[in-house]
């Protein structure tokens, strides 16, 4: 096998793994956003964050949520929350490493 294919795929294994991480944690701390503002169904506004090309959903979900404050976040769920915005920063730090893998790979190994 060549250097590039396997460079390229172990790449995208890193890329896929940072994607995935992220998207779980945008979706768990939008589900925990909106059970602390009292909106119904938060599972439903944590799927609806994830919807959308661009992001679409994630901007509509913010500017949506502004008319609702913030009525029963706990220390925990304060916890929470702070715990997974640093796993969603990993999870974008394995996306990025990933994708620079790939292009490496591209590049250099053609």
């Amino acid at each position: 096998m060549e250097w590039n294919i396997v460079v390229g795929i172990i790449s995208f294994a890193v890329m896929f793994t940072g994607a995935a991480g992220t998207v779980y944690q945008i979706y768990q701390m939008t589900v925990l956003d909106a059970d602390s503002r009292g909106l119904k169904h938060p599972k439903f506004w944590g799927f609806f964050a994830l919807s959308g090309e661009g992001s679409s959903g994630l901007i509509m979900y913010l500017i949506g949520r502004s008319k609702y404050p913030v009525v029963n976040l706990s220390d925990t769920g304060r916890n929470e929350m702070d715990s997974r915005k640093k796993t969603a920063g990993v999870g974008l730090i394995f996306l990025t490493a990933g994708a620079v893998g790939l292009v490496l790979s591209a590049v250099l190994f053609s």
